[in-house]
């Protein structure tokens, strides 16, 4: 939930957003999510609170997200991204943790309503996932495998509104 104590500030025209997000891989699949009218699926997660730790954050968006406890371990990514996204310019700092879901019940797709967004889920087989099919789109598969140190990555501008990504 984006409420007042988001880290999400107007800068100009533009957004400073801080972002958290969870890479919970599990039974060979990847979680996903998306809003029914994006073109592309990202890892879950939301934006940290003021005076909120990056993994409470995680806590607390997985609770609000999926109705679930999650364990959040190490950290994967720091990632700088800029990108624009309907009709607004972001930039974006993610933190990307390392995430497990332990009382998985199953790993079918399933729709949550979060305040007046609509939120659709996803388990992608990890061997499906390639350049392209995941934004932000360094995202691929030796990446998720490989994981054994954290990676400071920086994306160049992305119109995500136009941006051709595969959803298969």
């Amino acid at each position: 939930m984006n409420g007042a104590e988001s880290i999400c500030l107007p800068v100009g025209n533009s957004l400073f957003n801080f972002r958290v997000a969870g890479v919970a891989v599990q039974n060979g699949k990847l979680l996903l999510h998306k809003t029914p009218t994006d073109n592309f699926w990202s890892l879950p997660g939301g934006r940290v609170d003021m005076f909120e730790f990056s993994k409470e954050t995680l806590l607390r968006e997985m609770v609000e997200e999926i109705g679930k406890t999650v364990t959040v371990g190490n950290l994967l990514w720091v990632v700088e991204n800029f990108f624009e996204y309907n009709e607004t310019r972001y930039h974006e700092i993610g933190f990307y943790y390392q995430m497990e879901i332990p009382d998985l019940d199953n790993q079918l797709d399933f729709v949550v309503q979060e305040d007046d967004t609509e939120l659709l889920f996803h388990w992608k087989d990890i061997k499906q996932i390639d350049f392209g099919s995941i934004y932000p789109e360094f995202i691929t598969t030796d990446l998720l495998l490989n994981t054994t140190s954290i990676q400071h990555i920086n994306l160049g501008f992305k119109n995500l509104n136009t941006a051709k990504i595969n959803l298969s």
